[in-house]
């Protein structure tokens, strides 16, 4: 197979990006369709945006003629579904986080793909971007010696309430990506939790127990501590940054101008930052898809995998349910 025909589930912001780099920025491989609504389809069509043949049923996709794997970029509540068909279908699968909107249901995702024994990977595009892959060499390679505490933020502007509604809440959405980025860099599991969070935003968020700012607190089984605060807020730009500190110093993954140049004038310092998630991972977004695409044509398991999608998934049922009681939740070794 010298190029892989990718279809891709879902045209939304992120899975335009994901059809924008199969079909131009990923070697190996090539868009051939993507599945979407009706209502998508028609306005794709007729604004002349549609990256490639359009259809409104994932079956069909993963039927189509040249389809060869899926890409899995629809909302969190259809994961599983999506994720079944495709894994039916025998079709090796890249999907967004989280696997599904709930950990049963995540578990569902982990027991049918490795029934189907499809090659599967899971979005956390953070595992790709320079600034954390050299601080994850850093601590793995013991410049800091014994890491001790982990701080992971994101904050980032808050999206429609209709669509948190189904995206599984703040931190299967948006934190899920420090608890990642927690057991990446630390290199170890997270042994309990506990959690609070606060409406400071959108106080429709209440009616389907939701928050807008939340922040968890991790131990990790070697003894180390960590914190994630996540928020919809962002007035500066999309702001994040990761910290692992060890016995003998310090690493920090963090990028938040937008360009390498500084301007200093009367104001001072003067950068702007990055605006959106998809501005600032743009390399990192199109390196997961080059790294799936050649472990698959490699024939080697594809990295992050199903158990890294359960492990974020677990950290954040955890932390719902610590924010829930008040008190801490250990997980399971």
């Amino acid at each position: 197979m010298t190029s892989i025909g990718f279809g891709i589930i879902g045209l939304g912001r992120i899975g335009h990006l994901h059809a924008q780099n199969l079909a131009r920025g990923v070697h190996g491989t090539h868009l051939v369709a993507a599945a979407v609504s009706a209502e998508d389809r028609d306005r794709l069509q007729a604004s002349g945006d549609a990256p490639c043949p359009l259809v409104s049923d994932v079956s069909a996709l993963v039927a189509y003629p040249g389809v060869d794997a899926v890409v899995v970029a629809s909302p969190a509540s259809l994961h599983l579904d999506h994720i079944a068909i495709a894994a039916e279908a025998g079709k090796p699968i890249f999907s967004e986080k989280p696997l599904a909107d709930g950990l049963a249901r995540s578990q569902e995702v982990v027991d049918l793909v490795q029934r189907a024994g499809v090659p599967f990977q899971i979005g956390f595009q953070r595992r790709f971007d320079p600034a954390y892959l050299r601080a994850r060499h850093l601590v793995a390679t013991g410049a800091i010696g014994t890491p001790e505490m982990f701080r992971g933020i994101t904050c980032d502007r808050i999206a429609p309430v209709e669509f948190l509604r189904t995206s599984g809440g703040l931190f299967w959405d948006l934190a899920i990506h420090d608890f990642d980025a927690a057991r990446f860099l630390v290199g170890d599991e997270v042994a309990a939790i506990a959690a609070v969070g606060a409406i400071l935003v959108e106080p429709a968020l209440a009616g389907f127990d939701d928050i807008d700012h939340g922040v968890v607190t991790l131990r990790f089984q070697g003894g180390a501590l960590g914190v994630c605060q996540a928020a919809w807020r962002a007035p500066a730009g999309y702001d994040i940054r990761a910290e692992v500190h060890g016995s003998l110093g310090k690493v920090v993954a963090e990028v938040d101008e937008k360009w390498p140049a500084r301007l200093y004038d009367q104001r001072g310092l003067v950068a702007p930052r990055h605006d959106q998630f998809v501005e600032r991972f743009n390399e990192a977004y199109r390196a997961e898809l080059q790294a799936f695409v050649d472990a698959l044509h490699a024939d080697r398991e594809p990295s992050p995998g199903l158990l890294d999608g359960l492990r974020a998934a677990e950290i954040a049922d955890a932390a719902v349910r610590a924010r829930r009681s008040g008190g801490w939740i250990e997980l399971s070794a």
